[in-house]
């Protein structure tokens, strides 16, 4: 072998495992949450075309203030090209709860209070030993919000109560006929 065909087939296989060792196409996107003042949703997903490592990034808007959230994602993948395993997945910080790896995973994270904004990160690959070439892989998946109560709307509830309380014991004491 000359030196000019070794300095080749290094360079080539230097290229190569590159190539391998990047990253799938990673995601960033804006998500705008729907439905009524107190409760709202939204849907997310993503296709990876590219095989390697990703990580993919939901902003959720709007979302300022304090939240229970809950959120879960999903992905079935029976070919190796077509299946994403999650390494990670965090709202904020906290950590979902993840399953894996498999021809069938997903992750959930129980309704916790979280401050907004909010952002989901998701981090995974898609991977298929000894391929090349384009990836199919696909995951979804949902984030749900609701208020939290003000504790101080927790106090004028209770306060209310009371009152009634008393205006109910004061009534039941005055209808007693005495003997």
């Amino acid at each position: 072998m000359t030196m000019r065909t070794y300095l080749s087939a290094t360079a080539l296989a230097a290229i190569l495992a590159a190539a391998g060792a990047a990253n799938a196409d990673n995601l960033t996107s804006n998500v705008n949450l729907g439905g009524s003042a107190s409760n709202q949703s939204a849907p997310f997903g993503v296709t990876h075309i590219e095989l390697g490592s990703f990580t993919d990034t939901f902003n959720f808007t709007p979302s300022n203030g304090s939240f229970m959230v809950d959120a879960s994602l999903v992905t079935i993948g029976f070919l190796p090209t077509a299946d994403v395993t999650f390494t990670s997945a965090t709202v904020n910080g906290y950590a979902m709860s993840l399953t894996g790896p498999g021809i069938f995973e997903y992750g959930f994270l129980a309704p916790t209070t979280i401050m907004g904004p909010l952002v989901l990160s998701v981090m995974g690959y898609v991977d298929a030993p000894g391929s090349m070439g384009p990836a199919s892989a696909s995951y979804a998946g949902t984030l749900n919000i609701s208020a939290v109560p003000e504790p101080s709307l927790a106090t004028l509830l209770l306060a209310g109560l009371v009152v009634v309380g008393a205006a109910r014991l004061v009534n039941y004491r005055h209808a007693i006929p005495k003997i």
